[in-house]
């Protein structure tokens, strides 16, 4: 071999093996380098279908839609609010009138003269209706109606009661602040308290006994006297010469009849009698006692004397 030859053949060698690493790069390079940046990329997804191409995505199910649906409409919970408040405005303006119309009533019904003449008859129930009634028919108040129509609008018409609802009305204005607290407590808003009430009646610790007079020679004043076995007492005096007319019996006091309403009340335990005293026309006295008796726990005895 020539001087310098195997150092020629080394070099070739060597710019060979370059230019073979070289195109081995060239080929591997971009693979690799598609491969990295592949790695910090989410994976491309598949093509659709054709069909499916413009079909919406599916939606995201609404934590709400349960109560929305629900809650109903908007607009129609406003007109139930708006109808329940103007019901309670109208039962509020009763219930405003009533207590006002109750308080004025109680002077005539606390007064000595009403007390002593007309307590206990039953009066007090028609004096309010009138004045319920005058009331409702002054100002045009019929609480009916306007409850109709607050509930159902003004598109189902007008209602004409007339006098009915006018009736109505002084009704509910006469039960006072406790008939209307009533209606508004049935409806969920708000006692009834005292009127004249059922007919009172003996305590079961005692009984109660009335005398009625029936005058056949008896003039004037007639005593009314209870003996117990121990002493006699006049318990009351009867004045009257006739009853009123039965249809009356609940508006007047009874004069032939002691005591005029309800009863005088009586011990239990004992045995009583129960006598008449007065005069006749020629001023002799004359009497009559009823048999004796012993009452029972509550009873109500009444009793009718000729004289």
């Amino acid at each position: 071999m020539r001087p310098g030859g195997e150092a020629m053949i080394n070099r070739a060698g060597r710019f060979i093996a370059a230019i073979c690493l070289a195109g081995a790069l060239s080929l591997v390079g971009p693979g690799v380098i598609a491969w990295a940046q592949a790695g910090d990329q989410p994976a491309e997804q598949p093509a659709p279908p054709p069909g499916e191409q413009n079909k919406p995505p599916p939606q995201k199910p609404d934590p709400d839609q349960g109560t929305k649906n629900v809650a109903g409409d908007p607009a129609e919970s406003g007109m139930a609010q708006l109808q329940y408040d103007t019901v309670f405005r109208i039962l509020f303006g009763a219930l405003a009138i009533a207590v006002v119309l109750e308080s004025a009533l109680a002077v005539i019904f606390n007064w000595r003269v009403f007390q002593n003449r007309f307590s206990g008859k039953s009066w007090r129930t028609p004096i309010a209706i009138a004045f319920g009634w005058s009331i409702a028919t002054g100002l045009k108040f019929d609480i009916i109606g306007a409850l109709y129509t607050a509930i159902y609008g003004t598109s189902v018409g007008k209602p004409e009661l007339g006098l009915v609802g006018t009736f109505v009305t002084a009704l509910v204005l006469a039960g006072g602040s406790a008939g209307v607290n009533n209606i508004l407590k049935g409806l969920g808003f708000r006692q009834i308290g005292s009127g004249d009430g059922p007919a009172p009646k003996p305590a079961k610790t005692e009984a109660w006994l009335s005398v009625t007079l029936q005058r056949r020679e008896a003039v004037g004043p007639v005593q009314v006297l209870v003996d117990d076995g121990q002493q006699t007492v006049l318990v009351g005096m009867i004045s009257g010469v006739k009853p009123p007319p039965e249809w009356v019996t609940d508006f007047v006091a009874n004069k032939v009849r002691f005591p005029s309403y309800g009863g005088h009340s009586l011990a239990l335990g004992k045995t009583y009698t129960v006598s008449l005293s007065g005069v006749d026309k020629a001023g002799n006295a004359i009497s009559k006692t009823w048999t004796p008796f012993t009452p029972g726990a509550g009873a109500i005895i009444d009793v009718v004397l000729t004289l």
